[in-house]
């Protein structure tokens, strides 16, 4: 296969290093079973859908549609340090970034490792802090790194949230009518 048939920018699900490869279909088998032929030497697995998600979710990488949305500050979404709101330029929504964060945080993004390894989440689950409802899960999946799921979701308060204090709390999942008891983090990884 040459270069000029395929791309493969350097990224990552999870925050190690990586790359994706993009080839054209009828490249496919052959690059799968190039990859294959050394593959043992350097402990290669078919890895799906699910556990590139995982990864995403470990490395606590929110998706659009999932932990984003024209409905979320980057306050809400842990994503502070994106927002420069000294830039010397204006820019459109910089007001309204002023006024949130003077307003105080009310829903915030929390990453959550499940206690029990038998438990498995799939996202939109109940998210109960303190035996309360608060919330939801947005993401949820199987971590190797930590041989139980772990998932990621918004809690709501009626107060600004401090996040000494909502780490604190207790929370819990309900799955399928069943409670869990997680562990929160804000920055998992």
């Amino acid at each position: 296969m040459d270069d000029r048939h395929r791309r493969r920018p350097r990224t990552s699900a999870g925050r190690g290093p990586g790359f994706e490869l993009y080839v054209s279909t009828d490249q496919c088998v052959t690059l799968y079973e190039a990859l294959w032929s050394v593959g043992p030497e350097f402990a290669l697995r078919d890895a799906g859908y699910y556990t590139i998600d995982a990864l995403r979710i470990e490395a606590g990488r929110r998706a659009w549609g999932a932990e984003l949305s024209p409905d979320e500050s980057p306050w809400e979404a842990g994503l502070a340090y994106t927002v420069k709101l000294d830039k010397s330029t204006s820019f459109v929504g910089r007001e309204a970034l002023i006024a949130a964060r003077e307003a105080g945080v009310r829903k915030r993004l929390i990453q959550f490792t499940l206690d029990d390894p038998r438990a498995f989440p799939w996202g939109g689950e109940p998210l109960l802090m303190n035996g309360r409802a608060v919330g939801e899960l947005t993401s949820a999946g199987y971590s190797r790194k930590y041989d139980r799921a772990v998932a990621m979701g918004y809690a709501r308060a009626e107060a600004p949230i401090i996040d000494e204090t909502l780490l604190a709390a207790r929370y819990e999942v309900d799955i399928a009518g069943e409670r869990f008891t997680v562990t929160p983090h804000l920055n998992l990884a």
